[in-house]
């Protein structure tokens, strides 16, 4: 009888193994609905705190760690001891370290990292034998990760990997953070491959497949500094493949992915349309920032270089212009202002050539690095020539040939413009004289 009539606790034993269950699916929805419904039907205080623990739980996996904070806090006040079982003590540090990971830029606290790193310490410490010691772990080296303690760091990921765990993804997770290091922090791709692809293939079927779009996009980095570009492009194609429709960030994926072709297509000779096209794609699919933004400013300067290899100047010329609107601080702002400059002379703009090189001259002065580069003032007199600014043009000769190497090839070129420029002034001086 007692199968086909169990008693309230074995009912309620079997929801909370339900709810369990659901929770590794990540259905979130149909675990909060549930517990909804059996809120309603009165439990047991000590039912509360379990039912209030599992919505914690379901809150931290959709990005709502203060509301999963005050589910834990009312569980809490229930059964004032709950704190002290290591489950909690885990599900704690994960909300502290969410809050920190989600907070808007300039507004983490790390105050939040203490305390989950507080309630690891205390798991490892005091509860050795427990089940999920091996996330906890993880989430110990990520924070260590964060506060630039990489070798910390990785003695923890590494120690992650042989501690007993239910989270059937934590292998790959340590790896993929293992290959990150190598990659990011120790400069060596080689062997961040070789972690990056044992995640790959230590991932579970059915965990959520965003996971992976970042992986590969990490590999692509990894082939791409060993200018292995086709291979970069084949890890950033199979990214696309784990991209789905419906994924909540199905647009940043698809982003990132077109950024991560289009910078390894523009570096390959030939394919510069093709990388802009990426790049542009990149550009739609994503916000438009409303301030400062390094990544769009790269974008564009980017897209400028490889308008001005197809010698589509005008283009070339609004991409620099994006670039230094996007990062008014661009560490290469001179040069870029350099080459608005070069774009227009090609176009024989003369007058912009002029205002581009005198933006790049100030921006120098500015910096306290004055341009000593031949060219810039040797392209600038040309400008003026052009116009009939003789005077100027000689003056700006003249400076091209005092900082010009001895071997370099436009000496001769130079000398012949300087004397052309001095001759037409003094001519246009003398008619002047006899025109008064």
């Amino acid at each position: 009888m007692t199968d086909f009539f169990p008693s309230p606790e074995k009912r309620f034993s079997r929801h909370i193994l339900n709810l369990d269950r659901w929770l590794a699916r990540r259905e979130v929805k149909r675990v909060e609905a549930h517990i909804a419904r059996l809120m309603r039907e009165e439990p047991t205080l000590e039912q509360q705190a379990e039912l209030l623990l599992r919505r914690a739980r379901a809150r931290l996996l959709t990005a709502r760690p203060e509301e999963a904070l005050t589910d834990i806090q009312e569980a809490s006040e229930i059964i004032p001891t709950m704190q002290d079982r290591a489950d909690v003590r885990s599900l704690l540090g994960d909300v502290h370290f969410s809050r920190f990971e989600l907070a808007p830029a300039g507004f983490a606290d790390r105050a939040d990292t203490d305390r989950a790193l507080h309630f690891y310490q205390v798991i490892a410490e005091q509860t050795s034998g427990y089940e999920n010691l091996g996330w906890v772990l993880y989430q110990w080296g990520r924070i260590l990760l964060s506060r630039d303690q990489v070798a910390a760091a990785e003695a923890k990921f590494h120690e992650a990997l042989f501690k007993q765990t239910t989270d059937p993804s934590l292998t790959a997770l340590c790896y993929e953070r293992l290959g990150f290091i190598e990659l990011m922090e120790k400069r060596n791709p080689e062997e961040a491959l070789v972690l990056l692809s044992r995640a790959a293939l230590a991932y579970p079927r059915g965990e959520p497949r965003g996971w992976l779009v970042r992986l590969h996009l990490m590999r692509s980095r990894a082939f791409r500094e060993l200018e292995q570009l086709e291979r970069a492009i084949e890890a950033a194609q199979e990214a696309l493949r784990c991209v789905r429709l419906l994924d909540p960030d199905y647009r940043y994926s698809l982003a990132e992915i077109n950024l991560a072709v289009g910078e390894t297509l523009a570096t390959m000779p030939g394919r510069e349309r093709e990388a802009i096209d990426y790049l542009l794609q990149f550009l739609s699919g994503t916000r438009r920032p409303q301030g400062i933004d390094v990544t769009w400013s790269r974008v564009y300067e980017t897209i400028g270089e490889l308008w001005f290899k197809l010698e589509r100047y005008d283009q070339s010329i609004e991409a620099y212009q994006a670039a230094l609107t996007f990062n008014p601080y661009h560490p290469l702002e001179v040069l870029i202002h350099y080459q608005i400059a070069r774009a227009y002379f090609r176009q024989k703009e003369y007058e912009e050539t002029i205002a581009a090189v005198g933006q790049m001259l100030n921006a120098a002065q500015e910096d306290e690095n004055p341009v000593t580069d031949y060219r810039v003032f040797s392209m600038l007199a040309s400008a003026h020539f052009a116009v009939n600014q003789f005077d100027e043009a000689a003056i700006n000769y003249q400076q091209a040939l005092d900082l010009a190497p001895p071997s370099a090839e436009q000496l001769d070129e130079l000398r012949t413009y300087l004397n052309s420029a001095q001759e037409l002034s003094r001519r246009r001086k003398e008619e002047a004289a006899k025109r008064t």
